[in-house]
């Protein structure tokens, strides 16, 4: 029974001098833990909420902006330019809590010239607590850090070189890069411009929530959708990086041989004129001089717009009648003359005379084809300055309506390949191109095979 107990007994010893081991590095662990808190703790330079700051001010040698929050909102105190609301923002998410990640001991005056503290950048952020002081110098050699101060610390730090760069005194990272002080809704008037002439002029009715072009476009079909895309685009715009403030040359950017102009106003009657030149040695890019002063660099393709047309906004395949509402038309064009009679509900129509059976999907296919191609008109372009006559039309497609009322399009020959458009009588502002009316998949080809499988003489 000896062997046992004595086993036993040395097991309890061996387990008591383990424990005592593990107590003692324990010990020493909880140390080195503690100390390391410590040390972490004495890098942390601020801690605060980062949605408390009412005010932040930046300074450096005697220049000074002081912004201010209220309701949210961050405004410049002396009101000379609009604020970067998502810079300051971030300057108070970015200090809230913000930790060294160096420590370079106490505060000497060599330490101070040889870091660049003796003559820093300085942030002050203030909150319902208190305010906060952070001084910042040069960078590292290395490019990894910069070093600061903190009022109330006597030591020389040094922070992340993304965190410290945003410190630095810089105002055009605190104005405001917006292209435009207006969102969607705050819209009034687009005008763009080229060579001096107005290139297109979009505005906006309150009353009717919509958007138009001069009356001489009364004839077409603006389409609301394609303006509010473009327009949504551009009031989300920020520059890519601000170059130079208050201009004197405009030749040094190329705006004396501007890319594109364009005058947007807002609803509360304010404006901003922009001048558009691009990046010759950079063409992916551009610059902008916002009102005669700040110069912006932007995506070229972002500044687009400046080059649409009223073209480019119309709806630019007008119907002129649908079939299903249509009981009959005439048309006349080349060697085509047909009246026609239509019953689609049962599935036939009669042309010059003869019922045609629509009841089988060939038939209908190509009677389909058919009218889509003489009542679908795909503009190419507009020339409201145009004064054609309506005379000698060349196509003239005239539909009664089923709700009343008949619907007559004629076109007339224009230049080249060109054919005006009139709908009743009017000329629409817009033209076609002559592929409309023969070569592949147009109103002859279409004719000739409905013909065939009608047959129609």
């Amino acid at each position: 029974m000896k062997k046992p107990i004595i086993a036993l007994i040395v097991l309890v010893l061996a387990a008591a001098g383990s424990i005592g081991a593990f107590l003692a590095v324990k010990n020493k662990n909880d140390k080195e833990n503690q100390q390391k808190k410590e040390a972490l703790a004495a890098n942390v330079l601020f801690s605060f909420d980062s949605d408390s700051p009412t005010k932040l001010t930046f300074s450096k040698d005697g220049e000074t902006y002081v912004c201010e929050n209220k309701d949210g909102i961050w405004t410049l105190s002396t009101g000379e330019f609009p604020v970067d609301q998502t810079y300051c923002q971030l300057i108070c998410t970015y200090t809230s809590n913000l930790e060294a990640v160096e420590n370079y001991g106490e505060i000497t005056d060599e330490k101070l010239a040889m870091y660049g503290l003796d003559s820093p950048d300085t942030v002050e952020i203030t909150e319902p607590k208190g305010t906060h002081v952070i001084h910042i110098g040069d960078q590292s050699p290395t490019r990894n850090y910069y070093y600061v101060t903190v009022e109330g610390r006597n030591d020389v730090y040094a922070v992340e070189a993304m965190q410290g760069s945003v410190l630095k005194l810089d105002k055009l990272l605190i104005k405001n890069k917006e292209l435009l002080p207006y969102t969607l809704y705050d819209l009034k008037e687009v005008t763009t411009y080229k060579d001096g002439k107005v290139l297109c002029d979009l505005t906006y009715d309150e009353e009717s929530q919509t958007w138009s072009l001069p009356k001489e476009y009364d004839q077409l079909d603006l389409d609301q959708t394609q303006v509010t895309a473009e327009f949504n685009n551009i009031v989300r715009l920020e520059a890519e990086d601000m170059m130079d403030e208050k201009l004197d040359d405009l030749s040094k950017y190329g705006f004396d041989k501007p890319y594109g102009e364009a005058v947007v106003k807002g609803i509360d009657g304010t404006e901003r004129k922009l001048l558009i030149s691009v990046d010759e040695t950079e063409p992916t890019y551009c610059y902008v001089l916002v009102d005669g002063e700040q110069v912006e660099k932007y995506y070229t393709q972002d500044m687009h717009f400046t080059q649409l047309l009223p073209y480019d906004y119309i709806s630019q395949d007008y119907i002129a009648a649908q079939s299903y509402n249509v009981s009959s038309f005439k048309l006349k064009y080349n060697n085509i003359d047909i009246s026609a009679e239509l019953d689609l509900d049962n599935s036939k129509c009669t042309v010059n005379g003869k019922e045609v059976d629509l009841n089988t999907n060939e038939n209908y296919v190509a009677f389909d084809n058919f009218f889509n191609s003489m009542s679908i008109f795909k503009f190419k372009g507009t020339d409201v300055n145009a004064k054609p006559e309506l005379k000698d039309a060349e196509f003239t497609a005239e539909f009664t309506l089923k709700e009343g009322g008949t619907r007559k399009m004629e076109l007339v020959k224009g230049e080249d390949t060109y054919y005006y458009v009139f709908r009743d009588g009017k000329y629409t502002g817009a033209y076609i191109e002559e592929s409309m009316l023969t070569g592949r998949n147009s109103l002859s080809e279409f004719f000739i095979k409905f013909r065939k499988l009608a047959g129609i003489e």
